[in-house]
């Protein structure tokens, strides 16, 4: 029996208090491994918690590192997290070392008119195509892919597997986000989720006045509901747009008044994601029709020397019959290919 596969898993396999739960996320901690950096008098003074919450989570810990082999649901859960699902895009699924780790979570970031919504896309007919009892909820903020569009994008035989929702404002995303996991209990065969234009709902005319407090409670609510879906076999995809941050002449945060240079960075950062369970890529253009895939960061921890990985695409017309597109009269299709190097 392979130990890891207990120690990886998330911190809410655990029975333990949401408010507990919260508190270990916001430290910093995510899955059951990581308690094997702390001890019960460490997590208490860190998490402000009793010391007896601390040694419950600690019991229960040691409690599953004893477990006997493992389950039948336990083994198809081990089996499902080994399996990939291709984002139907070479460049992407190299950088995953061969596509997205099934009970995993991918950010797509990019400038507007960059594919992160093709890719969204793609991502789910591939899941379609391979996985043909499970299901799909694709969440839509900005309008950016109709359910007429996924309809459209998807095998007709599997249009039915797929729920399309569309919300615009901030309310609407945090309800949608607290009820994700009870709609597992109601589709026990939801195998993956997809959130177009996350961001969207935050940077909304009604949610600038968010304190800085409210946007950290709604990013982490975000994050625990991730972690919640990873346990329970889901895999997760987000897409989001750019925000432009100003860095002073030694690379440190600046202001307009004070900034010496300034870079695009992926609006809702890292802290919403589990970063155990994340990957991260972004978009970025060279050319009207080419630029690299650039993976920021992926799960485990990363050498700060470690050179960051990227693949460079470029995007051809296709004809309707899939040749290259030689006949400006017929309606171009487009196709993310890698660049032979």
């Amino acid at each position: 029996m392979d130990l890891t596969q207990f120690t990886n898993r998330p911190l809410s396999s655990l029975s333990i208090p949401v408010s507990t739960l919260s508190a270990l996320l916001r430290a910093g901690y995510e899955t059951v491994q990581d308690l094997d950096m702390s001890n019960a008098e460490k997590l208490a003074s860190d998490l402000s918690i009793p010391l007896p919450s601390s040694q419950a989570i600690f019991s229960q810990r040691r409690t599953q590192s004893r477990a006997v082999p493992l389950t039948q649901p336990a083994s198809v859960a081990a089996s499902a997290a080994a399996r990939r699902i291709s984002t139907k895009c070479a460049p992407i699924d190299k950088l995953l070392g061969g596509g997205l780790p099934r009970r995993h979570v991918l950010e797509i970031s990019g400038p507007p008119g960059t594919p992160k919504g093709a890719i969204a896309v793609g991502i789910v007919k591939s899941f379609l195509r391979d996985s043909p009892d499970e299901e799909v909820v694709f969440l839509d903020t900005q309008n950016m892919t109709t359910a007429a569009a996924l309809r459209k994008a998807v095998p007709a035989d599997a249009a039915r597997r797929v729920s399309h929702h569309v919300l615009h404002t901030l309310s609407e995303l945090v309800v949608f986000i607290q009820t994700l996991p009870s709609t597992l209990d109601a589709r026990p065969k939801l195998g993956l989720v997809v959130l177009s234009c996350l961001h969207f709902p935050l940077q909304a005319i009604s949610s600038r006045k968010l304190t800085s407090q409210a946007r950290t409670t709604v990013l982490d609510n975000i994050k625990q509901t991730l972690v919640k879906l990873s346990s329970r076999g889901v895999t997760v995809v987000v897409t989001s747009q750019l925000a432009t941050k100003l860095l002073a002449a030694d690379g440190s945060p600046a202001t307009f008044d004070t900034g010496a240079r300034a870079v695009m960075v992926p609006q809702l950062g890292p802290t919403y994601l589990p970063s155990s369970l994340s990957f991260r890529v972004l978009i970025c253009p060279q050319a009207r029709n080419s630029g690299v895939f650039r993976l920021l960061s992926g799960p485990g921890k990363t050498n700060p020397g470690t050179p960051v990985k990227e693949e460079p695409f470029t995007i051809v017309r296709l004809c309707e019959s899939g040749a290259r597109r030689s006949d400006r009269t017929s309606k171009p299709k487009r196709r993310i290919v890698p660049v032979s190097t």
